[in-house]
């Protein structure tokens, strides 16, 4: 069901087959005592980064729970495998089961680990990156199944373990699957937010077994599996009837304005050197840099064209793309409501982002077209299509300004570390060079 934060999805990509994985895996424990260490490396074939899979690469019997990720390195594909080096720091209270080490024992690089893990925490970590929190989860989460009449069966399986969330994949007794989702306090709310949408608009959200702010935490059920293939122009019209009918609950929801005049105030900080890393690592060129500067008053007319447009502001998600959107039979329903404001409708609607990374639908950008035409029949009433599919326009290119400042305001400076994101927003922009 669960998938996590995205980048651009590009219609007109080639299908592809997927890489053979090898990583090289090391988990780091820490002893009580402060000087011993204990460190066990292994060979996976399982995606690592988010955590998934990484408690069970742990000796045999061995309970053991995550903490944080270290160090993660692409190492490049050769040969149709893709190699990595990961480093997770875990937590045991079965210590008798470890080969204890002094830390000076180790290489130097293997040092550099051990150091990152005995960083004191700041109050930017995430709470489920501290030993004890854990337990505190799992008796919150026993005791909500408990009033809903459910028993949980097995330890939860973990989808996502990083800085701005965490997942769970819980199964209980008589086989109903539920997830659990912890948030930081940048993103608290997604936890008020979803449970009013699943019951004024089911098909928005997942269903919400229980919700507690104060911790961030969502219990919810399962809305469907997610969709290599959706059928676009009807989840466009399904997104434009949501839209529509977030409107009346608006007034009574504490968003955010991310609209168009958002946007426009932070052109400033987005296209400064700093943003744009210029000349750094990954960052633009100063020729990129120039370029996308000059494309300044263009985008500022776009968006002012929005502002001006006869359509309704609407919930906006801000982050909407293939694995934030799931399926059940016929009907669609969106997850992930982390970076809910509200906004202008279209500046959420590029069905591109629901393609997969790997593979277009046939007949390639024809397909997207034909769903935008279905997204804007919705909207008929509200302008002739002429002038709707021209501020649609507009909004498919100053939306990756919305999307890249998703990152800059929303989670470069509230994260712990911020290399983790550096970067993240450049290929919004970057997207902005092909006009």
């Amino acid at each position: 069901m669960w998938a996590g934060r995205g980048c651009g999805r590009l219609a007109g990509m080639s299908p592809a087959s997927p890489p053979r994985r090898e990583t090289a895996l090391h988990l780091l424990f820490l002893h009580p005592d402060g000087e011993r260490v204990a460190l066990h490396s292994v060979s996976v074939t399982t995606m690592t980064y988010y955590g998934e899979h990484v408690p069970n690469a742990a000796p045999a019997h061995l309970r053991a729970r995550l903490l944080r990720r270290l160090h993660f390195r692409g190492l490049g594909e050769e040969g149709g495998v893709r190699r990595a080096e990961s480093v997770w720091h875990l937590h045991t209270d079965e210590l008798d089961r470890l080969e204890w080490r002094a830390a000076w024992d180790l290489t130097e690089v293997q040092r550099t680990w051990v150091e990152a893990a005995r960083t004191p925490a700041t109050p930017r970590r995430a709470p489920w990156m501290r030993a004890e929190w854990h337990t505190q989860a799992l008796a919150w989460l026993d005791a909500e199944l408990a009033a809903q009449g459910l028993v949980r069966r097995g330890g939860p399986v973990t989808l996502k373990h990083w800085q701005i969330s965490l997942l769970w994949r819980v199964e209980t007794d008589g086989g109903t699957r539920v997830y659990l989702k912890a948030v930081p306090d940048f993103f608290r709310r997604e936890v008020a937010i979803t449970p009013k949408l699943a019951c004024a608009l089911p098909s928005s959200a997942p269903p919400v077994l229980a919700a507690d702010e104060a911790r961030g935490l969502l219990l919810m059920g399962d809305a469907g599996e997610g969709q290599d293939a959706p059928d676009l122009p009807t989840l466009m019209q399904h997104l434009a009837w949501l839209q529509r009918e977030s409107v009346a609950l608006l007034p009574d929801l504490p968003l955010p304005d991310h609209g168009p005049e958002y946007v426009l105030s932070r052109l400033d900080a987005l296209f400064s050197a700093a943003a744009l890393l210029v000349g750094e690592e990954g960052g633009l060129s100063a020729d990129e840099a120039a370029a996308l500067r000059a494309r300044r008053p263009k985008l500022e007319a776009a968006l002012a064209r929005l502002a001006t447009s006869p359509l309704p502001r609407t919930l906006g998600h801000g982050d909407l793309h293939g694995g934030n959107v799931v399926a059940r039979g016929e009907s669609f329903t969106f997850l992930d409501w982390s970076d809910v404001s509200r906004t202008h409708p279209f500046l959420d609607a590029d069905a591109a982002y629901f393609l997969p990374y790997d593979a277009a639908p046939a007949g390639g950008r024809k397909v997207v077209e034909e769903a935008h035409d279905a997204y804007l029949d919705a909207w008929a009433d509200f302008a002739p299509l002429s002038e709707l599919r021209a501020l649609h326009a507009d909004a498919l290119r100053v939306a990756e300004l919305y999307r890249a400042l998703g990152y800059v305001d929303g989670i470069q400076p509230h994260v712990e570390d911020p290399a983790e994101w550096r970067g993240a927003h450049l290929p919004h922009l970057r997207k902005l060079l092909k006009d």
